[in-house]
């Protein structure tokens, strides 16, 4: 679902069509011009919240393994506003890690395009790690389609598969999508970290009670996910369930493992 802002932002774009015509002609590697970089950049208030204590768990946690790792190839599924593309990019290179590159998607165009123009304004270190955004829909069969650049996004592997706040706001067909999609995409000991709200032994603090009920009454479809049902859909795909971390809001930073193959020697 959109923001306000989001609303607005389309509003604005749509009442000047030569400004969206602009966007939607550019070529992904083309740059936002400035004139219309603040106005396509929309905002995140829970993606601004949120991103601080993400990053501190990413780093205390040791995802990364260490800063002399091998290059760590990112993909972002649903990544909004763009927030966290820049804002991760950003300290984790700072901080050492050996990020090679971060790949946003999202299926919304207007999101896209606020990635995009987000991207455009940051530091140098961020243009250089952050591909232009994609779109990405996610079915039960994995991703419905995707093209980075000139190549299929079919030639690509990942190390790092990060998710935030979406499963609980879309179809269930979404989440079973992303974990067929990060089975097949995801490097062996590659992570798909996710972070959001769960139901956890059958249990939810009532603040979460009623954010559920809030959720499945503006849309059938959503609904806070029983993480046993998210980690058996991750298990049928490869996927191990590694750790679950406390976070502020009662949310949960979720990060799944890819298995490596059976011996079948």
């Amino acid at each position: 679902m959109r923001s306000r802002h989001a609303t607005s932002f389309a509003f604005l774009l749509n009442s000047h069509p030569r400004h969206l015509s602009l966007l939607r002609r550019r070529l992904p590697s083309d740059p936002i011009p400035s004139s219309l970089a603040q106005m396509a950049t929309m905002d995140a208030p829970a993606s601004d919240r949120n991103k601080g204590p993400i990053l501190e768990q990413l780093q205390q946690n040791n995802l990364f393994l260490d800063s002399n790792a091998s290059p760590i190839n990112t993909l972002e599924v649903a990544a909004g506003a763009g927030v966290h593309s820049v804002f991760l990019t950003d300290s984790l290179k700072t901080a050492g890690f050996n990020l090679s590159s971060w790949l946003p998607t999202d299926p919304d165009e207007l999101s896209r395009v606020s990635i995009d123009a987000r991207v455009s304004k940051s530091s140098d270190t961020v243009k250089q790690v952050v591909a232009p955004a994609l779109p990405l829909t996610l079915g039960p069969k994995g991703a419905k389609e995707a093209i980075w650049r000139a190549e299929p996004l079919s030639d690509k592997t990942f190390d790092l598969i990060y998710n935030v706040n979406m499963i609980h706001i879309s179809p269930w067909s979404a989440t079973a999508g992303l974990m067929e999609f990060s089975g097949a995409k995801l490097n062996e000991g590659g992570a798909l970290v996710i972070y959001g709200p769960f139901v956890i032994d059958g249990e939810m603090v009532q603040s979460n009670v009623e954010f559920d009920k809030s959720l499945r009454a503006r849309n059938s479809a959503w609904r806070i996910r029983n993480l046993e049902d998210v980690a058996a859909k991750a298990e049928a795909n490869g996927l191990s369930l590694d750790t679950v971390i406390d976070m502020p809001a009662n949310n949960k930073l979720v990060v799944f493992k890819r298995s490596p193959p059976e011996d079948t020697n």
